[in-house]
């Protein structure tokens, strides 16, 4: 059509009449505009809506290979939980993370048929390995999956990772399964195209479509939060199945909800856990049953506004350490107190949290580079990453009604809460009962418990079997960190 419209313009132009050729001249020089007029016009009426449709044809295509892909490779979880009873309608989602007041974030579980938990997972083996949410199956009596194809298998737990709510399953498949590949989620970038699969309110291998809207979003739900965020429908029962990219890859795990309300259900806000971060404990999982992780041996905090300004650094960026542990990663590797660490293993530390997730998701025994600052130079050190093996199970709180009080492993949220610097293995008053005999006894929220009874507690299980020794003699006696000052605190039990 274009064409033939330039070839009709060439042959109105070439009429040899010389009478009338400033006539036709000036009618050409109006054929012309006319015909640049029209082509502009059927470019924005004509051309524009078919660009339009090749694009979301091709688009579309992408989703539907995509979900052909990965949908064998997902599968349904039924959870029969111990000891259920009274209305499963109560309970909506697993941990019970209710908000006082909308709105809230939930997981995606739901009750089923009346006696059963619904979830998703995802199969990582042709041997039938399965990851999904530790909240899925958590206090599960039995655990039952469904294939694909329609297969239903009975599971069994291998691991669980409860700071990141992941767990690994198995089953004993008849023949080789499809697998999901595995993506790399620190490459997918915001605006991108994704899709989830999941059996929302038990509807299984069910499609939605979004994008990711944000990355490393920190819910304050644990230690190592970088959760992606979509607007790809996410609802009660899609819960440890896959976000995947257009290629089919797995990029996240599907676990959170954001929910208004007494029901909890898609408002267009969903988190999944990148799949980097799995990657980091399948096989610790796997073979150990608890996950393995990178550690630093070193206390740190945030970088105090004025030296990041010195040093040249984006608000919030780098991690100080303020504590290097004796003997650790660290200290080996002539790490210092007061050092400001940028970089590591060629990720930036963007802000001071993001440090530890870093180092988590490192391989122990793995030599990394690491880039700081001493004394306003730049300087950089190869590190060998230790191990910090995690107890199946490891409680993070206790809470005392007859002291009066709750104690918690400390964690970078309650860190920053209390105004403390973050340290692996301490443990911190986190809230005390007004009128309690904590109270009464002098302690306050934010108080780092050092001792109990003149011997050093570092887990929540050591404190609470002293604690339980102590009640047979009426009293038990703390050694308490108040910023700088250590105090002790008698308390008598009633």
């Amino acid at each position: 059509m274009l064409a033939y419209a330039k070839c009709s313009v060439s042959a109105a132009c070439r009429i040899r009449d010389p009478t009338n050729r400033v006539h036709l001249a000036m009618r050409c020089r109006s054929l012309h505009l006319f015909t640049h007029f029209f082509l502009v016009f059927f470019c924005l009426f004509y051309a524009s809506p078919v660009s339009a449709a090749v694009s979301h044809a091709f688009g579309s295509r992408l989703i539907i290979n995509a979900a052909k892909k990965l949908q064998p490779s997902v599968v349904h979880i039924r959870v029969k939980p111990k000891g259920m009873e009274g209305n499963p309608l109560l309970n909506l989602f697993g941990r019970g993370r209710q908000k006082d007041n909308p709105p809230k974030f939930d997981q995606g579980n739901v009750p089923f048929s009346g006696h059963y938990n619904v979830g998703s997972g995802i199969i990582i083996s042709q041997e039938g390995h399965i990851l999904t949410n530790h909240h899925v199956i958590k206090n599960a009596e039995e655990i039952m999956i469904k294939l694909h194809a329609g297969e239903e298998f009975s599971a069994r737990l291998l691991g669980v990772d409860d700071k990141t709510d992941l767990a690994l399953l198995k089953i004993k498949p008849t023949q080789k399964l499809q697998a999901a590949s595995l993506g790399d989620s620190d490459k997918i970038d915001v605006g991108q195209w994704v899709i989830a699969i999941g059996s929302p309110f038990g509807l299984a291998n069910s499609v939605s479509v979004g994008i990711i809207s944000a990355k490393n979003r920190d819910l304050k739900e644990g230690p190592f939060d970088e959760y992606l965020q979509t607007d790809a429908s996410i609802n009660p029962g899609n819960s440890g199945g896959p976000l995947a990219n257009t290629e089919g890859a797995v990029i996240g795990v599907n676990t959170v909800i954001f929910s208004s309300g007494p029901r909890a259900w898609s408002l267009g806000i969903g988190f999944a856990i990148p799949i980097n971060q799995a990657k980091a404990v399948i096989d610790s999982l796997r073979h150990k049953g608890y996950p393995v992780r990178g550690r630093l041996g070193a206390a740190i905090s945030a970088v105090p506004r004025q030296e990041g300004k010195n040093l040249g650094l984006a608000r919030f960026e780098g991690a100080k350490l303020v504590q290097v542990t004796r003997g650790g990663p660290a200290d080996r590797a002539g790490l210092r107190r007061g050092d400001v660490v940028i970089e590591f293993d060629g990720k930036s530390v963007s802000t001071w949290e993001s440090l530890p997730r870093i180092v988590a998701r490192t391989k122990p025994n793995s030599l990394v580079l690491v880039k700081y600052y001493r004394e306003k130079r730049l300087q950089s050190v190869y590190l060998r990453i230790g191990s910090r093996p995690e107890a199946p199970h490891a409680r993070k709180m206790t809470n005392h009604t007859d002291m009066g009080m709750k104690v918690e492993v400390l964690t970078p949220h309650l860190a920053q809460r209390f105004g403390l610097t973050y340290e692996e293995n301490k443990l911190v008053v986190s809230s005390i009962l007004r009128g309690g005999i904590a109270e009464l006894s002098g302690i306050r929220p934010g108080d780092e418990i050092e001792e109990v009874n003149h011997k050093s507690v570092k887990t929540i299980e050591e404190f609470q079997s002293i604690v339980d020794k102590s009640r047979l003699e009426g009293s038990v006696l703390l050694l308490l960190k108040r910023k700088e000052t250590n105090l002790f605190a008698a308390l008598q039990f009633k």
